[in-house]
C-alpha cells in the first residue's frame, strides 16, 4: 500500500480508538452518533495529553491494545480482504491470518494517532445498506490543505456496531489489501501469506 494512503488510513483508523465503552454498552447508540463521539473523544484526548502526541509513547500502545479489538470486526475485515482465497485456508490458518493481520493493522495505524491533534472529523451523514444491520457513516477529515472523505462501514451484531471497512477518498481498506493478499497466495500459498504477515509483525 502506498505510504501516503497508508498514513491517511492510519488517521481514520486511530479515530476509533478512544471511547468510554461502559457508556456505549449501557445504551443504544446509532452508528452516526457513535462515530461522532469517537471522533470528538480522540481529538480531545490527543490535544490534552502530550504523551499521545509522541508516536513512540508506550501509552499509545497501551490504549490501542485495550481498545482496538472492541472497535473493529477483524474476522470480517480479514475474510473480505482474503476474498476467494479465504476458502483455501484451513480453520487454523484462518485464525492465524486474522490474528496476524489484526496485529499488523493495529501496529501500523496506531503510529498515526499523534497526528490527530491537528485534525477534526465532521460527520456528513449515513447511508443505510441494511436497516439496523449494515450502514456506512460518511465523514470528512479537515485540517489538511484539502478535506479528506472517509467512510466507515459498520455491521451490527451481538456486541453492537463494529467497523469492518474504512474507505478513504473512494479507496477501500479491504480492497487495498485484497490485491496484495491475492498476489502472495498465488505465488506462495496461504502459508506464504502467513509467513509474510509474521515477518511484518516481527514474529
Amino acid at each position: 500500500m502506498k505510504r501516503a494512503l497508508q498514513s491517511v488510513f492510519g488517521l481514520a483508523f486511530g479515530i476509533l480508538l478512544f471511547v468510554n465503552t461502559s457508556t456505549l454498552h449501557a445504551e443504544t447508540v446509532a452508528p452516526e452518533e457513535l462515530v461522532r463521539r469517537l471522533a470528538a473523544d480522540v481529538t480531545d484526548a490527543v490535544r490534552k495529553d502530550p504523551e499521545l502526541q509522541n508516536p513512540a509513547s508506550p501509552k499509545i500502545a497501551d490504549i490501542v491494545g485495550r481498545l482496538i479489538v472492541p472497535r473493529f470486526d477483524f474476522q470480517r475485515i480479514t475474510q473480505f480482504a482474503m476474498g476467494r482465497n479465504w476458502a483455501k485456508a484451513t480453520p487454523a490458518e484462518q485464525k492465524e491470518i486474522v490474528d496476524q493481520f489484526g496485529r499488523l493493522l493495529t501496529r501500523t495505524y496506531s503510529n498515526a494517532i499523534a497526528s490527530l491533534k491537528e485534525l477534526d472529523i465532521e460527520v456528513k451523514g449515513t447511508k443505510i445498506i441494511t436497516a439496523n444491520a449494515d450502514v456506512t457513516v460518511k465523514t470528512q477529515m479537515i485540517g489538511r490543505p484539502q478535506p479528506v472523505a472517509i467512510d466507515y462501514s459498520l455491521i451490527n451484531g451481538p456486541a453492537g456496531w463494529k467497523v469492518y471497512d474504512v474507505t478513504v477518498e473512494g479507496i477501500s481498506l479491504i480492497a487495498a489489501y485484497r490485491e496484495e493478499f491475492g498476489t502472495l497466495v498465488s505465488s506462495s500459498g496461504v502459508s506464504g501469506l502467513i509467513d509474510v504477515l509474521k515477518k511484518k509483525n516481527g514474529a
